[in-house]
């Protein structure tokens, strides 16, 4: 285990654990419930005539100020947890590990805590590893992501670049609603391009791999690539099967008429909502991500 350039556990090097200037914040808080917030944050300090200072400090920084002197039973779900991160950043750690943090608050006071926790590591400029299941939480406070699998980095990329070109279908699916298709990807004229043939209409494919052959392949289609429009002009025409509303956006899963798709998610914003059994027409905005299937030839194209 390698920390910068430190190695603090090898074959012939162990740094012990309180030694290693690591803060962790864990998933319940797990703060001392006979100790007040001043001295929960205080437990990893030193003693010493600036210890109180740094205290208020923190607490002010993660927008406690004026609560150390209270308990723990008293704080809500998010003030605990943010309690928890002024402790972990009390020592001013070279990084900070936060084990699914937010996952034991309800959904509205986990996106204000979220926004919180960030802002506040943002201004620290600490590095910060996050371990989360909810891929939302993952894209909208990361810098890097990475996806284990199988307890192997399987994809560590930006989190436009890990959602918008997962590397196998698998991560695709893993990271948020898709639609993945099975298709035959072709050379467009000049050799150069490659287009995906679809019943959706020939769309352009943005990253297939130099040294694969054209053929078999699965297309990936993300729900907001898929617009929907007048049935009568459109490349596809499918039936609304259901209309999901979420103030913000709605999703629609629609079954295409052709016979050759399975249903389909489609994201949309503002508009009227969708009757169940009526008929839409269907369009891909944007070029797609295609990977060979497994088994095609490389090197030289499919028949």
């Amino acid at each position: 285990v390698v920390l910068g350039t430190e190695t603090v556990d090898g074959r012939h090097t162990f740094v012990p654990s309180e030694h290693r200037h690591i803060g962790y914040v864990p998933q319940e808080g797990a703060l001392f419930p006979h100790l007040s917030v001043g001295r929960n944050v205080a437990f990893g300090l030193p003693r010493g005539p600036n210890r109180r200072a740094r205290v208020l400090e923190l607490l002010e920084m993660v927008g406690l100020s004026g609560l150390h002197r209270r308990y723990p039973h008293q704080l809500s779900g998010g003030q605990q947890q943010r309690v928890a991160l002024a402790r972990a950043m009390a020592t001013d750690p070279e990084i900070v590990l936060l084990d699914e943090p937010f996952a034991s608050l309800d959904a509205s006071l986990r996106a204000s805590v979220r926004n919180e926790v960030h802002d506040v590591l943002r201004r620290a400029g600490t590095t910060s590893i996050l371990v989360t299941h909810d891929q939302d939480e993952a894209l909208s406070m990361a810098d890097q992501v990475a996806v284990l699998r199988h307890g192997v980095i399987a994809q560590l990329d930006t989190p436009a670049g890990i959602y918008q070109r997962p590397l196998d279908p698998g991560l695709a699916q893993f990271l948020g609603e898709s639609n993945v298709l099975r298709v035959r990807v072709e050379r467009a004229e000049g050799g150069r391009a490659v287009v995906a043939k679809t019943p959706l209409g020939a769309l352009a494919v943005e990253s297939w791999p130099p040294d694969a052959a054209v053929g078999p392949a699965e297309v990936l289609i993300r729900p907001e690539q898929l617009v929907i429009g007048d049935a009568g002009a459109s490349a596809l025409v499918a039936t609304v099967e259901s209309y999901e509303y979420y103030g913000h956006d709605a999703v629609v899963r629609v079954h295409p008429e052709s016979g050759q798709l399975p249903d389909l998610i489609v994201r949309v914003t503002g508009g009227t909502p969708l009757a169940t059994g009526a008929r839409v027409g269907l369009n891909v905005a944007g070029s797609v991500v295609a990977w060979p299937l497994e088994g095609t030839p490389r090197g030289a194209d499919a028949a």
